[in-house]
């Protein structure tokens, strides 16, 4: 259960700033599906919101799904993008942290119903998109042989 904020009070910048943030359709999303297009791998639906945790990438014959979780708010463990929160701050680690837990619940719930999970972090993207389709590509090559 999320703690309760420490004020109610927020900032109307801060508030259009947060409501900004896009949960699907981000920049990085639009870029990797360019370049797994590029590189000819095709054959994924985008955010197929029936199955747990609503992965960007689903490759349905191979049973892949491809998550691109944002550093920040899914708490990447390479870049640890912690922030040094100005307010609010029991809330916001608490928001945070459910996030990572929600995330960990969906791709138990993604492997019980035979799907590979992976996880691609945007620093990864950022530093070597080509690397990142090589992962995919990978997947899809060792769940195409079993």
């Amino acid at each position: 259960m999320p703690k309760p904020r420490e004020t109610l009070l927020v900032k109307e910048s801060t508030r259009r700033s947060m409501m900004a943030n896009r949960s699907s359709g981000t920049s990085i999303e639009i870029s990797l599906r360019r370049a797994l297009w590029a590189a000819g791998i095709r054959g994924y639906r985008k955010n197929v919101a029936k199955l747990p945790g609503t992965p960007d990438l689903v490759f349905g014959r191979q049973k892949v799904a491809v998550f691109v979780h944002g550093c920040y708010w899914h708490r990447c463990p390479k870049c640890r993008k912690d922030a040094a929160f100005k307010t609010n701050e029991a809330f916001w680690r608490s928001k945070l942290d459910e996030n990572v837990q929600r995330d960990a619940r969906n791709q138990a719930r993604l492997l019980a119903l035979g799907y590979e999970n992976l996880v691609l972090w945007e620093c990864e993207l950022k530093k070597s998109i080509d690397e990142c389709v090589d992962r995919v590509r990978e997947c899809l090559l060792n769940r195409s042989q079993t």
